[in-house]
Parts: C-alpha cells; sequence; structure tokens
C-alpha cells in the first residue's frame, strides 16, 4: 500500500501555511501553536525542507522560516523526498543491494519497478500548488 507519512502530510501544511504569506518569517513555535502539530517533529520537517531549498531560515531573534519555492513548481515528489529521502515502493525498490531474498527467483521485480516508476512519475508530474488546490472530497476514507 502507497500511504503518504504524516511527515509529508506536516510538510504539505506548513507550505500551505507559509504560500499565504510567502514573504513572513513564520517561527516553529508559531507553526505548531497556530496549526496544533507537533513541535519537535516539525521543527525537523522545517529543516529539512531548508536543507532542500524549499524554505530558507533565518537565525536569531525574530527568526524563522520562509517559503522561497514557488507551490506550482513543487513537485509532491521533490517535497516528499525532502522530507523522506528517496522514495522506495519495495525492498527491492534498491538497485544492487541484494536486499531481496528472493532476487534469484523473483518473476515480478519487473512489474514492480514498473509500477513504481510509474507512480513516481505521477508523484513527479503533481505539483504542490495543485494539489493543495484541488477539492476536498468529504468522507472520502477507505
Amino acid at each position: 500500500m502507497v500511504r503518504i507519512s504524516k511527515r509529508v502530510e506536516y510538510a504539505l501544511i506548513a507550505v500551505q501555511f507559509m504560500a499565504r504569506e510567502p514573504e513572513r518569517l513564520v517561527s516553529a513555535r508559531d507553526l505548531c501553536e497556530t496549526l496544533a502539530l507537533p513541535s519537535g517533529l516539525i521543527a525537523k520537517i522545517l529543516q529539512r525542507l531548508a536543507a532542500a531549498g524549499v524554505l530558507e531560515s533565518e537565525q536569531g531573534a525574530g527568526g524563522g522560516y520562509r517559503l522561497v519555492r514557488d507551490p506550482d513548481e513543487l513537485s509532491f515528489l521533490e517535497l516528499s523526498e525532502a522530507v523522506e529521502g528517496r522514495m522506495r515502493l519495495s525492498a527491492c525498490d534498491v538497485e544492487g543491494t541484494g536486499s531481496c531474498d528472493r532476487g534469484d527467483v523473483c518473476t515480478v521485480a519487473g512489474p514492480v519497478h514498473s509500477l513504481g516508476a510509474r507512480i513516481v512519475g505521477l508523484l513527479a508530474d503533481t505539483t504542490v500548488g495543485s494539489l493543495l488546490r484541488s477539492n476536498p472530497v468529504q468522507g472520502a476514507h477507505r
């Protein structure tokens, strides 16, 4: 099952919040208090987004984070990988690591890799801006 992690979900929430006032510096504390998010996790997410060039940070009193990437030019894949690292859909998704104990008899590695490439392509083609503008579907839990 493909699932969006809490870290990626919180990163989306932070980007959406910062996109409303892109010039404003937002501290991790303000973000957590305003949106009722867990502070330790948010601090790590913001640091990773800054390291990836999605946000910029200013240190010191009155410092914080500011969105520097246009959400319409930031892919969901870029955001996700900034927070979680390279996307892997299966244990055998890392070439040459020998992580699969069935590698010598596996008959589905090709189709699994093909599916993974299609999913990664979709996420690379989906911008954060378009995703955040989409209409929410109420009660769409499965």
